[in-house]
């Protein structure tokens, strides 16, 4: 019988696979790649947001499945076949791979003790001291917490979409032309144009900041009830359907009206 430490190895590779196969199907470069600062702020260049959408979904579903089926096996082992728990190592292996990953960063890296730290002491225990249906009951408990949370997100998101798409954007804006700020319509501007947003507005455009500093809100766009305002500065990339809390920023303008990340996302979800 194959040992236990084995199948754990096979598990692993396994998921390493895989991961790499859906990673380089996914992967998409693009000109509108974001800076590394840009991607701390939970936004991501509107032609990824289909395919990581369904990137997640995907993601979830499957890892959901194999806890699901791992569970299955380690239960129906101890009542009508000893080997099928045992089977239930691959499955368990695969979907823990990931957080032992994240567990070995916390603890070896950033001398913290966490829940992955835990659920993975927890749940390598189990499976060493082959205690199968204790570990493929953890994992699959897990995963379905994962499955609801990430339903409620995605529900919550389109909440958002469905505000955002009945939520009409400014029809004028303040651009600089010759070093005065004159007013001018959304449709009438170009990419390169340089428009003016104070605080308490709407950013009506995608584009980039060429001077000043703001607090910016981006609760639409990141789908997270709790996510909190950004300073932005010089360089940080804006979005449309945005708000200004405080301060004042010259914005470079590259995308507006159907094509900004806002509309495009919006018809993701519609």
């Amino acid at each position: 019988m194959m040992p236990p430490l084995l199948i754990i190895a096979s598990g692993m590779i396994t998921y390493a696979g895989i991961q790499w196969y859906r990673r380089s199907k996914t992967s998409i470069v693009d000109e509108d790649v974001l800076t590394p600062k840009s991607k701390t702020e939970h936004i991501v260049p509107d032609n990824q947001q289909l395919s990581e959408t369904n990137y997640a979904i995907n993601t979830v579903h499957q890892d959901f499945t194999v806890a699901s089926i791992s569970f299955a096996l380690a239960t129906a082992g101890p009542l009508f076949y000893s080997p099928l728990s045992l089977a239930s190592v691959f499955g368990v292996s695969y979907n823990t791979t990931p957080i032992w990953r994240k567990g070995y960063d916390s603890f070896f890296e950033q001398k913290q003790l966490n829940s992955p730290v835990i659920y993975s002491i927890l749940v390598a225990s189990f499976l060493l001291t082959k205690y199968y249906f204790l570990a493929a009951l953890i994992n699959w408990l897990f995963y379905l917490s994962k499955r609801f949370l990430f339903v409620f997100k995605d529900s919550f998101q389109k909440g958002l979409v469905g505000f955002l798409v009945a939520t009409e954007p400014p029809d004028s804006v303040w651009l600089m032309k010759d070093g005065v700020e004159i007013e001018a319509s959304v449709d009438s501007l170009k990419a390169g144009d340089i428009i003016v947003v104070n605080a308490g507005k709407m950013i009506p455009v995608d584009g980039f900041i060429t001077e000043g500093t703001a607090l910016i809100d981006q609760t639409l766009l990141t789908g997270e009830a709790d996510s909190k305002p950004l300073e932005k500065k010089a360089g940080a990339h804006v979005f449309a359907f945005t708000y200004v809390l405080s301060g004042q920023i010259y914005i470079k303008v590259k995308k507006w009206g159907k094509e900004t990340y806002a509309a495009k996302m919006a018809a993701v979800y519609s």
